[in-house]
């Protein structure tokens, strides 16, 4: 089985790159890979609680992360140091994440078959 990373970069605000690593994420896991994700910078904010809001129509795929576990993502990471640039503590995270640092980041890459940055 292949090992392949998704690296998540992107705020949930400024495009669709979010919410198409999600789907290839899940498609990926669907066919047997064995998939990790790792949010860093901006994509840190794809881990809050999502708010609805009558004035801003974001599309609430961040919900969706809660299908990692049916498709046996287990290895959900988030970079300390993008969590600690914007002020962001784990517990205020929707889902359950790892926290790395910089050398436990470059351990998990350096363990992966493929890495597809988004």
């Amino acid at each position: 089985m292949r090992n392949i990373l998704v690296l998540q970069r992107h705020s949930p605000f400024s495009s669709s790159n979010g919410r198409e690593a999600l789907d290839m994420a899940l498609a990926l896991a669907a066919v047997e890979y064995s998939v990790s994700i790792l949010f860093c910078a901006d994509a840190v904010f794809q881990l809050l609680p999502i708010v609805e809001h009558a004035d801003f129509k974001l599309k609430i795929y961040p919900r969706s992360f809660k299908l990692f576990n049916l498709y046996d993502i287990e290895q959900v990471y988030v970079c300390q140091q993008s969590l600690s640039e914007r002020g962001i503590s784990l517990s205020q995270l929707s889902i359950s994440v790892t926290a790395l640092n910089k050398d436990e980041i470059q351990h998990v890459l350096s363990s992966q078959h493929q890495i597809i940055s988004s």
